[in-house]
């Protein structure tokens, strides 16, 4: 964690402690017409003697990015810096320093620091897709030591958008930390049933097996099955058949048959799946024998002028890695 640093006028941190109940008092803007503010110095953006393209800031901007300059320069921990960075970043939620120094204001402070995460979810209303106030997030669940408001606050993030990565980064984190899996699986079922293309909830799939259970041998299976249902509706749905392939890449992987019948019925549903062919072609490449890698390389050239053209260098690519796999075979036999 923080440590709570004491201001130059306040080394002991005495005056912090008589504030730490105190609430960020209401500021009046402009600041330069305040009587609160008349004791500092407001320190303009220095642009240089000759800026090419300044940008036109709003007054009310320059006003409070002026007066958190001269904030920062006397490095004061008190209510009215708190409520300034406050106002800092709703002007500009991405100010890094603005987050970091009202951490530290919360801690010189000794905040309640629970009240805080209601500051947070209320930024996360106007800027969600933000790395500062995920990790302002993060630092104070450390230092509060409890996340029992976290899975609820993700959940509700992510079901707005559930693509979002800052939010399940955070998610991840906090499930690891706090050892939260229980339900978790469940989530991922519900966000799956919305959007089975949904590639993030595979994924977050794959990171609940991972620090769980592990990839056992009944999960595995299961996980086959899982997918494989999945296909059936969406064949072309790129997310379940990397899911699919990180299975295979789990150690001491023994269910070649299962994905075979797998693959075989949607091939059978649909011979002209792009996913499905690349699939197959990675397959022999993994497990090559000389009959597997001739139909790659028909399917490789199939996609190249048929199903996939956009992609058709790299069919070209991947056609030429199928036949230098297959005079090693055909080497090999003979």
């Amino acid at each position: 964690g923080f440590e709570s640093p004491g201001s130059p006028q306040d080394p002991t941190g005495r005056m912090a402690a008589v504030a730490s109940q105190a609430l960020e008092p209401a500021l009046s803007f402009p600041l330069s017409q305040s009587q609160a503010w008349t004791d500092l110095q407001p320190i303009p953006q220095d642009d240089g003697p000759n800026p090419v393209v300044p940008i036109a800031y709003s007054p009310h901007f320059v006003d409070v990015m002026n007066y958190f300059r001269a904030i920062l320069k006397k490095q004061e921990y008190s209510p009215r810096a708190l409520a300034l960075t406050k106002e800092v970043i709703k002007v500009n939620p991405a100010n890094y320093t603005g987050w970091l120094f009202r951490r530290e204001c919360l801690l010189a402070l000794k905040c309640d620091l629970k009240k805080e995460l209601a500051f947070i979810d209320e930024i996360a209303q106007v800027s969600s897709k933000n790395y500062q106030l995920w990790h302002h997030r993060r630092v104070i669940i450390q230092e509060l030591g409890e996340a029992s408001s976290e899975l609820k606050a993700t959940t509700s993030a992510l079901l707005e958008d559930p693509k979002n990565y800052h939010v399940w980064a955070h998610r991840q984190w906090v499930l690891r930390t706090f050892n939260l899996f229980d339900k978790e699986l469940d989530f991922v079922d519900v966000l799956l049933e919305q959007d089975i293309r949904n590639n993030s909830a595979w994924n977050q799939r794959f990171f609940v097996f991972k620090n769980t259970t592990g990839f056992t041998r009944e999960v595995i299976k299961s996980e086959i099955e899982y997918t494989f249902k999945a296909l059936m509706k969406t064949p072309n749905n790129l997310s379940p058949w990397n899911y699919l392939r990180g299975l295979i890449k789990q150690e001491k992987f023994d269910m070649m048959e299962d994905v075979n019948k797998g693959t075989a019925g949607i091939y059978k549903k649909d011979s002209e799946c792009a996913e499905c062919l690349a699939f197959l072609i990675d397959l022999a490449l993994e497990y090559p024998t000389a009959k597997k890698l001739k139909t790659a390389s028909k399917m490789c050239e199939n996609l190249r002028d048929n199903l996939s053209k956009i992609r058709a260098k790299y069919w070209d690519y991947q056609r030429d890695n199928v036949e230098k796999k297959l005079e090693e075979v055909e080497k090999k036999a003979s």
